[in-house]
């Protein structure tokens, strides 16, 4: 692992719950020494809605279909160490200038490449694009855009697109960020085509995971299209002592620790 990969981490600080209004929990995540990203995640009421919503979906009803989906509206632990490793690779290459967020959730990868501007070395702006294949979560990125503003001082330019990576071409990118979206197969192997095409347009890819069920699926696509063996590192992250359905996350804990995330970083250099 390079070593500003190792540093982005090494001093990396668990979520702080700063409190629930409106059945929202706000949050404070720190992504470096110098950046933290308030969040907005939904409560258990909300949470217990969209499970519900799952539960009672068609049985003929694809099972990567955006109404089956009830995980994208809280904090996965993946999302954090992504953030911080693009926040280093940004501040490294001044190059990079487009940054897209595929299954963005909560948003906190899109939040925290937009919160970088002041920072960013010179020669342009960083362009963000967050995207998600159902539109509650990135309702609540647009949602914790003023908090942030409010609290870095500055406007943030976030676009957001409803868009769904397994069947719909990716727009250009110069970073592509994926964190926590390994679930199933298909959705697993569709990121592995996503991210081959991303750097086949010399992007370089950030995917995080912890553990999920399709990561099998998605490093088998991925070595076969590159002709080598691809693996993720293992990685220290935080998990969260927030309210979460038990159907969406069966464990909780009483104050956050460290826990294991995977990280796959990739440039077109991968495709030689």
């Amino acid at each position: 692992m390079a070593p500003w990969i190792r540093g982005a981490l090494l001093s990396l600080a668990p979520p702080e719950l700063l409190g629930v209004t409106s059945g929202r929990s706000h949050l404070l995540v720190p992504v470096s020494q110098d950046l933290s990203i308030d969040l907005l995640e939904a409560g258990l009421s909300e949470q217990e809605r969209f499970v519900d919503a799952a539960l009672d979906a068609p049985v003929d009803l694809p099972v990567a279909a955006a109404a089956s989906d009830p995980y994208g509206v809280v904090l996965w632990p993946a999302a954090q160490v992504v953030a911080a490793v693009l926040v280093a690779l940004l501040l490294k290459d001044s190059s990079r200038r487009h940054v897209l967020e595929l299954g963005s959730g909560t948003g906190l990868c899109a939040l925290s490449a937009a919160g970088l501007q002041p920072t960013v070395p010179p020669g342009g702006t960083v362009a963000v694009l967050a995207t998600d294949y159902r539109e509650e979560p990135l309702e609540l990125l647009r949602q914790a855009v003023p908090l942030n503003e409010q609290r870095l001082g500055q406007p943030l330019e976030i676009a957001t697109r409803c868009l769904d990576f397994t069947c719909e071409p990716l727009p250009h990118t110069d970073v592509l960020v994926a964190a926590d979206l390994l679930y199933l197969r298909s959705t697993s192997e569709a990121l592995a085509a996503g991210c081959l095409s991303a750097l086949q347009h010399g992007a370089h890819v950030l995917v995080g995971d912890t553990q999920r069920p399709g990561r099998p699926f998605f490093l088998r696509a991925l070595a076969h299209a590159l002709g080598k063996a691809v693996h993720f590192e293992t990685v220290e992250g935080w998990s969260l002592a927030l309210p979460r359905h038990e159907l969406i996350a069966s464990t909780t804990t009483a104050a956050p620790r460290p826990q294991q995330v995977g990280l796959l970083y990739l440039t077109p250099d991968d495709l030689a």
